[in-house]
């Protein structure tokens, strides 16, 4: 019976450990908080929990990390970077290197582009220092630590930091606790890593955002964060669907409702008022969010209204601070016809914004304004390739992107770029029907690059022998080939052509007379004057009895007869006639 309570006993103990890795922390709310975005709440919270325990390291992490939320545009403000940086300073200094103290200040490292190996080896000694000492995990990682990297290099934008290294550490926790107890913010942490690291790991964080979801089936985070990812790929049920399953596990989840103002806001306004007054329901009250009220009204054609509103937020605001006023007023000055005014706030706002902060269709309007002005190709390209450099796997976009840019070349009849452009679309696109081989033979054409032209004709012709276009690009790339009709490149093309041409004579008559001029006119200039009479027999089968076309025969014909005549009585090499003795 001792025996059976002591196995008892073991088990509860196990039980106990188990809870205690996996129940919620005492800061969970905050960090809640900065997930759903209120970023002025979590900083209260934070706050009053430092009032309480001001010794608590993990607490002085919290509210620093709450510190660099305040900010409208995914970077802290120097402001508050300074504030964070003082704060992790001034408790290294009373606390030594603690393991929490020193991620919250690589944090700031970061920011600031201090030397990643010096990061580095701060991250490291964090790890080192917290390792578990005692217990069945004796010897490793400790969780809670790994799971701040990730939240610091996760809150990190996409161009700083080494987000593979969060990755990693990340991935070697989780494989090295039980499943069960694993925290769901560590997967959290390693979905956002995972988009860090760019769209082709869009699956790995979905797989990532689900495992959170099974240890929490009430994370209502975790099925924003996916329907987040199947929005940027405008799959609209699935996006819908996880949006639906987060509000119905918590209702105040604020950043869902602007994410579906911002999807229905050009499609539908109806829905999308609704969702903005949801949103301003359930966020943080903040004047910045004037901003979605003033984009609402754009979106409603009230361009009057949204540029007053915009222009006062830019007054007591300021773009610095909130980017995207930037981009509501050039859409409102581009709409009102002011094109330089527009640009004046575009170009700035596409060449300064962290690529991952900057939507598709902010590049879509850069590139509308700033096509208007004469000359400027060079720029909306480097803005396109900026485009599809910052989404490399998003096809459709990619696309879109390709297709302004070898348009915009094509009008402004530079068409050697226009080749190029198009032939990294047709690339992406992998379709090469008639209109592939149509657009990839005129660009070249145009550009005078002969064996683009060639290899688009020789193409359209094998995909599509029944069609004539094909043939005539046939022929024009020969001439650009053999510019001085030494090759036979050019009479090969027309002989094909003529041979299309024959398979309907009835309909094709004319045109073959104009191929069978070209060929004459061709063999006249090289001398090849018995060539010339075939053509002008070939053009009388067609049109018998063209006086003309006669009169060309019988002088080619006393040509042929001359030449032939000249060349008969000329000697033969190394026959020279004896000298007269």
């Amino acid at each position: 019976m001792k025996k059976l309570a002591l196995l008892i006993m073991g088990v509860a103990f196990i039980a106990t450990g188990l809870q205690a890795q996996v129940a919620p922390s005492p800061l969970a709310e905050g960090v809640k908080l900065l997930n759903y975005e209120k970023n002025k709440s979590a900083l209260d919270f934070f706050k009053a929990a430092l009032d309480k325990n001001p010794a608590d390291a993990e607490v002085v992490f919290w509210y620093g990390q709450a510190l660099l939320a305040q900010n409208y545009n995914g970077i802290p403000t120097p402001e508050y970077i300074q504030k964070a940086k003082a704060l992790y300073q001034q408790a290294l200094q009373a606390k030594g290197n603690d393991a929490w103290l020193l991620v919250g200040m690589a944090h700031i490292q970061s920011l600031e582009s201090a030397d990643a190996a010096l990061i580095k080896n701060n991250l490291e000694l964090a790890i080192t220092s917290s390792k578990i000492e005692k217990g069945r995990n004796k010897g490793k990682n400790n969780a809670d630590i790994i799971n701040a990297i990730g939240r610091v290099y996760a809150e990190l934008p996409i161009s700083i930091g080494d987000h593979h290294y969060a990755v990693d550490k990340l991935k070697e926790l989780i494989s090295s606790y039980e499943e069960t107890t694993i925290k769901p913010d560590l997967y959290l942490n390693l979905g956002i890593n995972y988009l860090k690291l760019g769209g082709e790991n869009g699956g790995e964080a979905v797989s990532a955002f689900t495992k959170a979801i099974d240890r929490d089936s009430k994370n209502a985070y975790a099925y924003y964060r996916i329907g987040k990812i199947y929005q940027s790929q405008n799959n609209k049920d699935i996006f819908e669907d996880n949006y639906s399953k987060a509000l119905s596990v918590d209702p105040t989840i604020a950043p869902v409702y602007v994410s579906l103002y911002t999807y229905y806001a050009k499609i539908d306004t109806t829905k999308a008022r609704k969702n903005l007054d949801l949103f301003l329901q359930y966020a943080d009250k903040d004047p910045a969010f004037d901003y979605l009220y003033a984009d609402y009204l754009f979106q409603v054609a009230q361009y009057d209204a949204s540029l007053a509103k915009a222009q006062l937020l830019e007054k007591n605001i300021g773009i610095a601070t909130y980017p995207r006023i930037a981009v509501l007023l050039a859409y409102n000055y581009s709409r009102k016809g002011d094109s330089i005014s527009a640009k004046k706030y575009i170009e700035p706002f596409i060449n300064t914004t962290p690529v991952d902060k900057i939507l598709p269709e902010d590049y879509d309007l850069a590139v509308k304004v700033l096509s208007k002005f004469p000359d400027n190709q060079t720029v909306v390209a480097s803005i396109l390739e900026k485009a599809i450099a910052s989404d490399p796997k998003n096809k459709r976009n990619a696309l879109k992107f390709y297709k302004l840019g070898y348009e915009m070349f094509e009008k402004a009849s530079l068409y050697n770029e226009a080749y190029n452009w198009f032939a990294k679309y047709a690339e992406l696109n992998g379709v090469k029907d008639e209109f592939y081989y149509f657009k990839a033979g005129s660009y070249a054409l145009n550009a005078k690059n002969g064996p683009a032209a060639d290899s688009a004709a020789k193409g359209y012709i094998a995909a599509f022998p029944e069609k004539p276009r094909g043939y005539v690009f046939n022929i024009k790339a020969a001439a650009l080939l053999d510019t001085a009709n030494t090759m036979g490149l050019y009479i090969d093309a027309l002989n094909l052509y003529s041979q299309y041409l024959l398979k309907d004579v009835t309909n094709n008559k004319q045109k073959l007379v104009d191929n069978y001029s070209q060929m004459l006119m061709f063999y006249n200039e090289s001398k090849a004057f018995d060539k010339a009479v075939e053509m002008c027999d070939e053009i009388l089968k067609l049109a018998p009895g063209d006086a003309n076309m006669l009169k060309y025969r019988e002088s080619f014909q006393r040509n042929a007869e001359l030449q032939k005549a000249i060349k008969d009585k000329k000697p033969a090499s190394g026959n020279t006639p004896p000298k007269n003795q």
